[in-house]
């Protein structure tokens, strides 16, 4: 086992979450509420450009739910990531909406109409040339809330290209910009570019081959609350269908998942 150290940080953002801070988490204040518009992209970019990191641990950044919808605490988070010899751990909730979609980009198109073509358009100007309709990510890639324990070498590189997106939203007047800046109908009309930064850890860990990861098990994870969290054996069968996609690309993969995930959608 690895005695790298976890460190492992609780996102406040009022009076009430400060209080409820788990034990074994550090601080990380976001109650100024300097930019809200990011959510927590904000004190998480903040914590990376300003602070000393070691090489050699792992960081993460969990908003004050991660104990509802993972059902881990300080300890079982830390036993994991020392264990797993990897470069990035996953704790990915709503394994439906990671198992039903052939990628996370897909699956908020389907609650944001033109999220999909917004999120190519990013990629475009980013510079990675990438068809993500076709693009498939099983449980492995796939991970909601920024729910990811990772060496500095990796948040490095998800800084690198979030900021390229908080260019875009912050300095440009384009029209990528604008529907990026754009209210969802989430509630609290949370911006497009909000759902587009969550997605792009998953995004680099489906396409860089180069990240040692481990998964902990989705499924052991929350629900979504939509009607799919009903359908707990097709959502295994749907994983595991993407999953042999990416390691065999036979066509007879795609077409089973496809016709599951539409007799269910």
């Amino acid at each position: 086992m690895s005695a790298d150290a976890v460190h492992l940080f609780h996102i406040a953002y009022s009076e009430a979450t400060y209080r409820d801070m788990p034990a074994g988490y550090q601080l990380l204040d976001n109650m100024a509420h300097e930019r809200d518009d990011w959510r927590e992209y904000w004190p998480i970019r903040r914590f990376l450009l300003e602070q000393p990191l070691d090489e050699q641990a792992f960081y993460g950044f969990f908003s004050p739910r991660f104990k509802e919808k993972t059902g881990l605490d300080h300890a079982h988070v830390t036993a994991f990531v020392q264990a797993s010899g990897a470069d990035v751990c996953t704790f990915s909730p709503q394994p439906d909406m990671g198992a039903f979609f052939l990628n996370v980009f897909e699956q908020e198109e389907l609650f944001q109409p033109g999220f999909l073509e917004t999120s190519q358009a990013f990629l475009a100007r980013a510079g990675i040339d990438l068809a993500l309709r076709n693009l498939v990510m099983d449980s492995r890639q796939v991970v909601f809330s920024n729910y990811i324990v990772a060496r500095p070498a990796f948040w490095r590189r998800w800084l690198e290209l979030n900021e390229q997106l908080f260019a875009i939203c912050e300095q440009e007047s384009s029209e990528l910009a604008e529907r990026l800046r754009q209210s969802s109908s989430y509630p609290g009309a949370v911006p497009c570019k909000v759902f587009l930064m969550e997605r792009l850890a998953s995004l680099l860990l489906a396409i860089e081959p180069q990240w040692r990861v481990r998964a902990y098990n989705t499924f052991d994870c929350a629900w979504s609350a939509s009607r799919l969290n009903q359908f707990r054996l097709e959502a295994v069968m749907s994983d595991a269908l993407k999953i042999a996609m990416r390691e065999q690309g036979f066509g007879q993969y795609l077409e089973a998942f496809t016709a599951l995930r539409d007799r269910l959608r």
